[in-house]
This record gives C-alpha cells, sequence and structure tokens, in this order.
C-alpha cells in the first residue's frame, strides 16, 4: 500500500514539474516576442538629436525679405522646361517596416497604415531621393481626430543628418525644388481650409562641411490671391508659379489658373 501511495506521488510531482515548465516555455516565448518587437521600436526610434535640423521657423522668415510676384502669360510659364530633380525607387520592405541604407547605418521606418488604438493612422512614406544633394526626402505623417499631420525630412545618406522642414500649417510642405544650379531650394503649402491661400519658402544651400548650417532660412512669401500647382525655376534668382483659386461652378469646385513670375537678389 505505501509502495502504491509513494508511485501516485512520483507521478503527480512530475506532472507538476512539466506543467511547470511548460509554463516557464512559453513565458520565455513571449519575452522573445516582446523583446523582438521592443527592438524593432527602438530601431524606428532611435535617433542621435545632436544631428537633426530643424529649418523653415516662421520667426526666420519674418526677419528676412519678402518675395514680390507679377502676373506672366500661361504662354509664358510654359517655356520654361521643368528640371527632373528627384529619382524614385522603392526601398527594402518587410512587414510594417521599410529600410534606408545611408553611408553609416541602415535606417529603420515603420510604415504609415492604420495600426489601431492610441497610434491609429501613423508612420512613415517615402517619396524619392535627391541624387545631386544625396538626400532622402521621406515624410512623418498622423491622423487624430479627423485631421491630417505632417513633417517633411531630408535624410542625408553621406552623414545621417535629418533636416526638418517646418511646415506652414499641419500638412507637411510640398517637395523643394532646387534653382538651377542647386543654390537654393523652394518649397510651398498650400492652406488646407482656404480656396487661394498659400505660403512659399526659399530655403539657401550651403556649404556641406557644416552640416548644421548646410540649409538656411533666405526668403519667403505668403498669399491670400492663389495656391500653387507647380513652381519651375527660371534662372538661380527667379522663378515662375503656376496659381490657381477654386470656384464653385455648376455643383463642383473647378480650378481658375493664373500664372506669375518672381526675382530676388
Amino acid at each position: 500500500m505505501k509502495r502504491i501511495l509513494f508511485l501516485l506521488l512520483s507521478i503527480l510531482t512530475i506532472s507538476c514539474n512539466d506543467t511547470k515548465s511548460t509554463k516557464i516555455s512559453n513565458t520565455q516565448k513571449t519575452d522573445t516576442v516582446s523583446k523582438n518587437n521592443s527592438i524593432s521600436e527602438k530601431q524606428e526610434i532611435e535617433i542621435d538629436s545632436t544631428k537633426i535640423i530643424e529649418v523653415g521657423y516662421h520667426d526666420n522668415y519674418e526677419k528676412l525679405p519678402k518675395l514680390t510676384f507679377d502676373t506672366i502669360t500661361e504662354k509664358e510659364f510654359l517655356s520654361l522646361g521643368s528640371k527632373k530633380y528627384i529619382q524614385n525607387f522603392k526601398p527594402k520592405q518587410k512587414g510594417d517596416f521599410f529600410y534606408i541604407q545611408t553611408a553609416l547605418k541602415k535606417h529603420t521606418f515603420k510604415k504609415y497604415n492604420d495600426y489601431g488604438g492610441e497610434e491609429s493612422w501613423s508612420g512613415y512614406e517615402y517619396l524619392g531621393y535627391y541624387t545631386d544633394f544625396k538626400l532622402f526626402a521621406i515624410t512623418r505623417n498622423s491622423t487624430s481626430d479627423y485631421m491630417g499631420f505632417g513633417q517633411l525630412i531630408l535624410l542625408d545618406s553621406t552623414n545621417d543628418y535629418k533636416y526638418h522642414i517646418i511646415s506652414f500649417g499641419d500638412g507637411s510642405v510640398e517637395l523643394p525644388i532646387p534653382s538651377i544650379n542647386n543654390k537654393y531650394f523652394v518649397y510651398f503649402y498650400n492652406s488646407v481650409y482656404e480656396h487661394k491661400n498659400s505660403d512659399i519658402g526659399i530655403l539657401k544651400i550651403n556649404d556641406k562641411s557644416n552640416p548644421k548650417k548646410y540649409m538656411t532660412e533666405y526668403a519667403s512669401y505668403n498669399s491670400k490671391d492663389f495656391a500653387i500647382e507647380k513652381i519651375i525655376w527660371k534662372t538661380d534668382n527667379s522663378f515662375f508659379v503656376k496659381g490657381y483659386e477654386e470656384v464653385y461652378e455648376n455643383d463642383k469646385w473647378v480650378k481658375k489658373y493664373k500664372y506669375y513670375k518672381t526675382e530676388f537678389q
């Protein structure tokens, strides 16, 4: 009888140990998955703050010259040819992430998507590569309460500096357009809430030997007369604008175009 009781106790002890072992194994698996997810998130947000340069501040532009515009004809605008300045290619992707390889390391970005919960619509979008400047163009986007927010980022592939272009509004500005000989960038932002309002910023492109001063605010313009569809440089110090006003006609919004030019020193 004692021997039978001893055998039963032994079987129960082994069973308990197996259950405990299974629980430990499952916990280890959960910890591993959690750790891997944590690493992925860390890769995405791991940023050297000393290499983040913000340009395009309103206060800086207020101290600088303002552009002036004259009207031109559509024929004058069409006489200029557009310069191809950005190369489009798809970066490597895996799951919810895409990757950009610079001279120093591989950068991980979480794609813009609906992740639900607190994250909701958020993430990054790849826009292209400026071959002359060695800059990757990326936007960081998020949506909250039916409003979109964004910021344009230019990542230098040679030194990992990130140039954050401050927006004039909630969303990101349009891609900066380099002048004929790459002396300036011009970019614009159309108001989301108005039908003929826009802002223009010009950045001077300096020597890359001083990355923190590589781009500096130079001039700006705020328009209450036109939104912008296209900008084309004529010289390094002048460009043409295809502007428009949205008018409600025949139960739909219609764009009425006008054309402008500006020159600065």
